[in-house]
């Protein structure tokens, strides 16, 4: 039997062009999903009355999807910049962008690692850019630390290692 060894959730690390160094909380919902069509509807109708059906692949239902949440630092607005940069300036007040959606799309990874800190699992991230953002709530008699959450949206997610 081989060798296997768990990865454990608690060691990782995402970092995307130009963005490194950064204080993550954590990744969410690396998530994309296939389409499936023409299994809806019957194909044909066979002897003895039975029905044929046929599932075929049409992409991708949506674009992946990953979300971050990035802690809070004081002078660090490099991902919430990187948000107001692909907005569209279309919006008036607050959620009015740059607009440069083309332009500032990134590429990334996400990256996994073991007890001695070797990397042991890389996934590549395509041309991502910020879907959304919110900041996690304040409150008087909360103890946590605040952090941002960003829904990134990306042309590929590709496990390499």
């Amino acid at each position: 039997m081989a060798d296997l060894k768990p990865v454990t959730t608690s060691r990782f690390y995402v970092e995307f062009d130009g963005m490194t160094e950064k204080l993550m909380k954590s990744v969410q919902e690396v998530a994309f999903q296939g389409q499936v069509k023409g299994n809806d509807k019957p194909l044909m109708s066979t002897k003895d009355g039975k029905t044929l059906r046929q599932s075929t692949s049409a992409g991708f239902e949506e674009q992946p999807n990953i979300t971050i949440e990035v802690y809070l630092m004081k002078g660090d607005t490099e991902f919430y910049t990187w948000m107001e940069d692909t907005m569209p300036t279309s919006y008036s007040g607050a959620g009015a962008g740059g607009g440069k959606w083309a332009d500032r799309r990134k590429n990334g990874s996400i990256v996994a690692y073991d007890p001695g800190d070797n990397e042991i699992m890389r996934w590549d991230i395509k041309n991502a850019w910020v879907k959304s953002y919110k900041v996690s709530d304040f409150s008087a008699d909360g103890a946590d630390l605040a952090f941002e959450t960003f829904e990134l949206v990306c042309e590929d997610i590709k496990r390499v290692a």
